[in-house]
């Protein structure tokens, strides 16, 4: 089920929830929707289960205009972060709950239901579980009913909106893992939205990275991070240093120090330049950025170093390899080795 969003908008009072998002989702794509609070994920997808309604624009489901569809009409399974399970029933009423409240006609015999829910409860691996109530079960097993509970009406599509967020971290690990081999073996359009960028770069085959409404990037999990599409991506997926700095013939600046950084053949004027910790050196002078380092820990097999610049307001990040590592107080030079310019400062 491929889906097709054209000029969708969204305004909450005064409040621009989404302005003229374009999005086609390929059949059998497992996407993620990656970006802040704020930045109209959910509403999104919400727009797209028909939770919602867009103010403009269209919904399209293989060609189909869903628009104004309601939700019962989509065929859309739809997970929520806080599971949405009903207490006072067993895991297996949960599951059966969206087959028992269909229409007379369309609803499938007593015997069917059971067979349905049996079947889920394996494919979720809680085959045993069906007779405990959700108060029973742990969060990651409460995930797996709800994620059964929307399987149960037999979607196109399933959407989930920050499934692993109420969950620990090594439990979101494994459901991670088990959902993207649960959405390869159904052959399901997917469509996920999450805070979490190691989320989704792990498990999705394109993100979509928004902010304020907006769409600023949509790529493989790869490329969002190896080539951001602007500033706000850059900063916002995987750790950066970031510089306030001027082009100027060429050269690029922070402060009255020129850098040993090519200008992207941007125009002169400000620009901020970025750069990942692990993507910098300690030199012993010349074009580098002088520095104290103010904080030396270990991470990840490295020593992650902190470094104050004058002039910036927040410190420089730094992964270092070896056994003697600068400490607190040492006075360093830092020069990046591979970086990106972005010709809008970023405010601070």
């Amino acid at each position: 089920m491929g889906i097709t969003l054209s000029g969708i908008s969204k305004k909450f009072d005064a409040f621009t929830a989404l302005g003229n998002i374009d999005l086609e989702v390929r059949p059998g794509e497992f996407l993620a929707l990656l970006g802040p609070s704020g930045s109209g994920k959910t509403t999104l997808l919400r727009i797209i289960a028909g939770l919602e309604f867009a103010d403009s624009g269209t919904v399209a489901f293989d060609g189909q205009d869903v628009s104004h569809l309601p939700v019962a009409d989509r065929q859309v399974g739809f997970v929520f972060q806080q599971y949405a399970l009903f207490k006072h029933m067993t895991v297996a009423d949960n599951v059966a709950f969206g087959l028992n409240v269909k229409k007379r006609r369309d609803r499938p015999s007593r015997q069917e239901i059971q067979a349905r829910v049996a079947e889920l409860l394996d494919l979720v691996q809680l085959g045993a579980l069906g007779g405990r109530y959700p108060a029973q079960l742990s969060g990651g097993q409460r995930q797996r009913v709800a994620l059964a509970r929307a399987l149960a009406v037999g979607p196109r599509i399933l959407l989930l909106d920050e499934p692993f967020g109420a969950l620990d971290a090594k439990v979101r690990k494994d459901l991670r893992r088990w959902l993207r081999e649960l959405h390869d073996r159904m052959g399901l359009t997917s469509i996920f939205v999450t805070h979490d960028q190691e989320e989704a770069l792990e498990l999705a085959d394109r993100v979509v990275v928004m902010d304020h409404g907006r769409i600023e990037q949509i790529a493989e999990p790869h490329d969002v991070y190896a080539q951001p599409a602007s500033a706000f991506v850059y900063d916002f997926v995987g750790e950066s240093n970031r510089l306030p700095v001027t082009i100027a013939g060429g050269a690029v600046r922070f402060g009255d120090r020129e850098l040993q950084v090519g200008s992207d053949g941007l125009a002169d004027g400000p620009a901020t330049l970025f750069f990942r910790p692990h993507e910098a050196v300690i030199v012993p002078d010349g074009p580098a950025l002088p520095a104290i380092v103010s904080l030396a820990r270990p991470k990840h097999g490295v020593t992650r170093i902190e470094a104050q610049v004058d002039g910036l307001p927040h410190p420089l990040e730094i992964d270092v390899a070896g056994a003697n590592p600068p400490k607190v107080g040492d006075s360093i030079a830092v020069a990046p080795t591979r970086s990106r310019l972005f010709p809008h400062p970023m405010a601070d």
